[in-house]
């Protein structure tokens, strides 16, 4: 039997209770005790305290957590008597009585995991493990479930391969049938965590992106030079091997904290989700890798880029869908340092690339500096020493793809340079092409680039 609390910040004393929900009265408003709304009077001063749980025993009775002198036991009373309430000293003193989430069934587990697999499979339809997963859905859906259900399940050998565009990055990718339990994983967590976040974290987030970072960064600088009547600074960041330099203890520390100041609310299945955290954040991906690159392809990798150069304990598989969550929930102190402690009103980060916009360029190298300090000493992470640029805002500078000017903006390099290659050198797919060719047209639209679509005019 499970007794159920549903706690309130505002108590009604002068009404009884409905249908044997507790009510709490404000912290340290009331003395402890049994309230008594027929008598007007508290009962039981001091240790006594019932808490009625809103799980019936039958039309009648409603059970009962009784606390005496730190005992506590259940009884079996009438609904009737439901006009006690503990009024807690302490808000959080109930907590130490209430019941561990009793999970979930099988049959919400499933379709959990089917909404999870149309998730997985968007963009994913015609590869070779979605379409295996795919033929016998309903059995791998359950066997799923049942794994998961009862804790045994293992992650799948990982895909391992070096992805040459946009820039040269180990990708490695999970087994579809992982896919579908990160996807609910993500489903569980992501919304807590977006909460937590800052507004200027615009990896991987629901309505954010690289075109609203780069947005947010042209309103940083003429926000902070006045409409550009002042002079103002830009210092751009980034972190040497962001996610191989990811210490997994710290970052399982910062999870289960993060869920623990939530209350682990919205979660249906508490254990269930600790035990995929741990699952996945201890994972060695490379173990049992499937490798589709030659070894030759990694010559010319940096080794802070690949896992096979971690250090123990540390680093993140580039290509997983919690990845990119895990890696905004492992930034997020520092987010919250920047903004709260050195106080930078224009600051903004997209995974481990960070602007700042400020008057004074004294006080941008005061930050950098304590930047660098906190990275090191909180998150075991290395501020990357080619890749810090302090400049004036009227020259100019880059963010997230973009050159970013004083009343205008251009795409930068890369995006130029893969237009022109789409237009010079077309696919054989007519329709791939066309929708190929609209993407980059839709994207150009944003920036100031009336010269690179002459084509419009002829």
């Amino acid at each position: 039997m499970a007794i159920q609390l549903d706690l309130f910040d505002d108590a009604d004393l002068s009404q009884p209770l409905n249908s044997g929900r507790v009510q709490k009265a404000c912290a340290s408003a009331l003395p402890a005790g049994n309230y008594n709304s027929n008598n007007k009077k508290f009962n039981n001063l001091g240790n006594n305290a019932n808490f009625w749980s809103s799980t019936e025993n039958n039309s009648n009775n409603a059970y009962n957590l009784n606390i005496s002198d730190d005992d506590a036991n259940v009884n079996n009373n009438n609904k009737t008597n439901g006009n006690s309430v503990r009024c807690l000293k302490d808000s959080n003193e109930a907590r130490r009585f209430a019941p561990p989430n009793p999970g979930i069934s099988r049959d919400f587990l499933c379709n959990e995991l089917l909404e999870c697999y149309y998730d997985a499979r968007r963009h994913k339809r015609n590869t070779y493990n979605q379409l295996k997963f795919e033929t016998r859905l309903e059995q791998n859906l359950l066997e799923l479930a049942d794994d998961l259900y009862s804790r045994t399940y293992e992650l799948s050998s990982s895909i391992c391969f070096i992805n040459e565009q946009p820039v040269k990055r180990e990708i490695i990718a999970a087994n579809f049938r992982d896919r579908v339990v990160h996807h609910l994983l993500y489903k569980w967590l992501y919304p807590i965590f977006d909460r937590q976040f800052i507004y200027d974290s615009y990896s991987c987030r629901v309505g954010k992106g690289t075109l609203f970072g780069i947005n947010r960064a042209k309103g940083f600088i003429r926000a902070a030079s006045d409409d550009f009547r002042k002079e103002c600074y830009v210092l751009r960041l980034d972190v040497s091997g962001f996610f191989m330099g990811i210490r997994c203890d710290i970052l399982y520390r910062q999870v289960i904290d993060g869920l623990d100041r939530a209350r682990w609310k919205g979660i249906p299945d508490r254990s269930l989700a600790e035990y995929l955290i741990g699952k996945i954040v201890f994972l060695d991906p490379l173990k049992n890798a499937i490798y589709k690159s030659p070894s030759s392809a990694w010559e010319d990798l940096p080794q802070n880029k690949s896992l096979k150069y971690a250090a123990p304990g540390c680093g993140l598989p580039i290509g997983n869908l919690t990845s990119q969550l895990f890696g905004n929930v492992y930034m997020n102190p520092l987010d919250h340092f920047v903004k709260r402690v050195l106080k930078v009103r224009y600051y903004g980060r997209y995974v481990d690339d960070m602007v700042l916009v400020h008057q004074s360029r004294e006080f941008l190298k005061e930050c950098m500096e304590q930047i660098r300090q906190f990275l090191k000493e909180e998150l075991s992470l290395t501020m990357h020493p080619q890749k810090i640029y302090l400049q004036p805002v009227r020259g100019g500078f880059p963010f997230l793809g973009a050159f970013i000017l004083p009343w205008r903006m251009y795409p930068g390099r890369r995006i130029v340079k893969n237009f022109r290659e789409c237009v010079r050198n077309p696919l054989q797919d007519v329709e791939s092409q066309w929708s190929r060719f609209q993407s980059y047209c839709g994207l150009l639209k944003h920036f100031d680039c009336r010269k690179i679509q002459g084509w419009r005019n002829h």
